[in-house]
């Protein structure tokens, strides 16, 4: 999603579920692998390129997810059974378009929200394809229901975090109710520039804490079931009996 729009680039991505402040393993982080002197950010100034260009390139590439869920002290039927937010920890896309040959790739351009002066909301870009997949898999009757009476979940911009990675990973995801009466769900980004500052890696036990696009992820569960349930609460309990045995819902 990062880099769709780059041609002939490829990327092979595995994600790792765990939590995002686990260090041993220092496995915590996301990574470029392949280069030989085993630094996480490959063509950044200081370690060379893993291709001379995105065509005919691909890379390998680890990222990590946590699932958060809402507590569920007592199933009253109110409290949601899919995940809260995804803390998703990725690499930069400055990160990936150096690995692949473009040296002149600034973060400004390629990672900054909006809301800082940056040209795109890349989280808000994900969150809107959770969107998609959750619609696209309701079925007919329940698309319908939601189209006519349910409170509509919709995206907003990418909101910052102060500069350390605690603060992003305690600052939740956002759902508040905008001016149309929609639910907007507004991704918490954390990001930091392609360049080391100290000496790090994998065989040094200190992660690289550079080139990473951090994005606080609807889950596509949670849009799914916003869309099947809870966003008919506020707008279907004038329903009557004959409603529901008629299917008028």
């Amino acid at each position: 999603v990062l880099v769709d729009d780059i041609q002939g680039l490829t990327l092979q991505v595995t994600d790792s579920s765990h939590k995002v402040t686990e260090e041993l393993p220092s496995c915590h982080l996301p990574h470029i692998h392949g280069n030989p002197d085993n630094t996480a950010n490959p063509g950044n100034g200081y370690s060379p390129s893993l291709c001379p260009s995105p065509v005919g390139c691909t890379l390998n590439i680890t990222t990590v997810t946590q699932q958060i869920y809402n507590p569920l002290p007592f199933d009253t039927g109110f409290t949601y059974v899919s995940a809260f937010e995804l803390r998703a920890k990725l690499k930069s896309r400055q990160a990936i378009l150096h690995a692949s040959g473009v040296a002149n790739a600034s973060y400004a351009k390629e990672d900054k929200p909006i809301s800082q002066g940056g040209k795109q909301d890349l989280c808000a870009k994900i969150n809107s394809m959770a969107l998609d997949w959750a619609l696209a898999r309701l079925p007919k009757a329940a698309a319908e229901r939601y189209e006519k009476r349910g409170q509509k979940l919709v995206v907003g911009a990418d909101m910052g975090t102060c500069a350390a990675g605690p603060c992003w990973i305690y600052d939740p995801i956002r759902y508040s109710e905008d001016k149309d009466g929609n639910v907007a769900v507004q991704s918490i980004f954390f990001g930091s520039e392609n360049h080391n500052i100290y000496p790090c890696g994998e065989e040094k036990l200190l992660p690289c804490d550079a080139g990473f696009h951090y994005c606080k992820l609807l889950s596509p569960a949670r849009a799914l079931e916003w869309m099947l349930i809870d966003s008919l609460r506020g707008n279907s309990s004038s329903l009557t009996m004959a409603d529901i045995k008629t299917g008028k819902y």
